[in-house]
């Protein structure tokens, strides 16, 4: 485990909610670029919204100061034919309500959370909560290796704030399609073992070696970092997915992609294929030098 992994562990283990999204690395910006923890600010909201009565299809709660720059973020969303796919799926769905609900507690980055399922146990309903500043801020290159390529570090191109805030909601959506398709009671065993870990290994001194430790992990299949991190890797699939559509008449299309490239290289290498696979061979062919 590098680093980077063991400090994201750290900040893992210390605010991990009872829920999918969770704390990870910090880095700091030394320019006028923000990086953020994109989940973090989680550990600061009161919960999700509480759904009333039984609806379906998509439910979005915005406050009036923030619905046009909100309207602007779900145009981009929009624009293109995957993330129409991905919002009519929701919007249509007569077994199933997604909350998107804007919150003025977080600022620039986003979560999921408040799943439901009925006794069969199928997802019936979650909640993703955007910052107010989803526009602004970029995740940070380990867990989120395609929403931090639109940073601009070098000045030679500018993304649209809209756009960021768009790949993070289609991220967030990729969070609830994962646990849609996973077993939900193996889902929520998986969270409340997590929570068990993180408590132990923040009292133990961050040793990993701990009998009970190696026991959780066995009966997790995994290390929870492990297990975390791939959920934000498969939602950061359905991120690249829409990116790869929406800019790639852009003129910093090559640039994006090749730092999604080499983010996947330095911090999700065993995941590469997966986010290639995503990419298509089209991308790859349109940036080779």
């Amino acid at each position: 485990m590098n680093l980077f992994r063991i400090l994201g562990f750290c900040l893992l283990a210390l605010l991990t909610p009872a829920h999918s999204s969770a704390a990870h690395t910090h880095f700091r910006s030394t320019g006028p670029i923000l990086i953020h923890n994109y989940h973090s600010e989680s550990a600061g909201d009161s919960g999700p919204v509480k759904r009333k009565g039984s609806g379906v299809g998509i439910r979005e709660v915005v406050p009036q100061a923030i619905k046009q720059r909100y309207a602007k973020w779900k145009e981009e969303l929009l624009s293109t034919e995957f993330g129409r796919t991905q919002w009519d799926y929701y919007a249509n769905n007569k077994h199933f309500l997604l909350m998107i609900v804007v919150s003025e507690k977080r600022k620039y980055g986003a979560g999921t959370d408040g799943f439901e399922w009925n006794k069969d146990g199928e997802l019936v309903a979650a909640t993703i909560t955007l910052g107010k500043n989803l526009d602004k801020g970029y995740p940070d290159p380990v867990y989120y290796p395609v929403m931090n390529s639109l940073a601009t570090y070098d000045d030679l191109y500018e993304v649209s704030g809209d756009i960021l805030a768009s790949a993070k909601l289609v991220h967030e959506i990729g969070h609830v399609n994962f646990t849609a398709q996973a077993n939900g009671s193996i889902f929520q065993r998986q969270n409340k073992l997590m929570a068990s870990y993180n408590t132990i290994f923040l009292k133990n001194g961050y040793d990993t070696s701990d009998p009970r430790l190696i026991e959780l992990a066995n009966e997790l299949g995994g290390k929870p970092v492990e297990i975390w991190e791939a959920r934000e890797y498969k939602s950061e699939l359905s991120a690249l997915r829409y990116l790869m559509e929406r800019i790639h008449r852009e003129p910093y299309y090559c640039t994006v992609f090749t730092r999604v490239k080499r983010n996947v290289t330095n911090y999700a290498f065993n995941y590469r294929q997966s986010f290639e696979d995503a990419a298509g061979e089209s991308s790859s062919d349109a940036c080779r030098d």
